[in-house]
């Protein structure tokens, strides 16, 4: 999971760099790019490198990349019916390692709630 955290918060940075200057798109777009995409990013990485965070920041995180995960489906969904350019194959790409997080997410939820003993 770690592995997958890094490239994702990679891919995503350069990602954001480039959706900052590049022309088209809307601000929804832009904010999914240069804001969603990077917070989720990182949320995995605190996920991957805290694994004893408290139940809510877990769930906080949960809900992030769960956001994530919607945005992106719906802006596949978007360019797939041609109200919006693009190639929905990246918008997918891009809510795979979040998917995989949320399931990371509430293994360890579960974890933390379960009895010691």
């Amino acid at each position: 999971m770690t592995v997958l955290a890094v490239i994702q918060t990679v891919f995503v940075g350069f990602t954001a760099l480039v959706g900052a200057f590049a022309n088209g798109g809307d601000v929804w777009q832009r904010l999914l790019l240069v804001f969603l995409h990077p917070m989720a990013a990182v949320g995995l990485l605190l996920l991957v490198t805290r694994p004893r965070l408290a139940a809510k920041a877990i769930l906080a995180l949960v809900a992030v990349l769960t956001a994530n995960v919607i945005a992106d489906l719906v802006v596949a969904l978007m360019i797939s019916r041609g109200s919006v350019r693009g190639d929905w194959e990246l918008a997918l790409a891009f809510s795979v390692v979040p998917a995989i997080g949320i399931v990371y997410a509430l293994a360890l939820l579960r974890k933390a709630r379960r009895p010691a003993g």
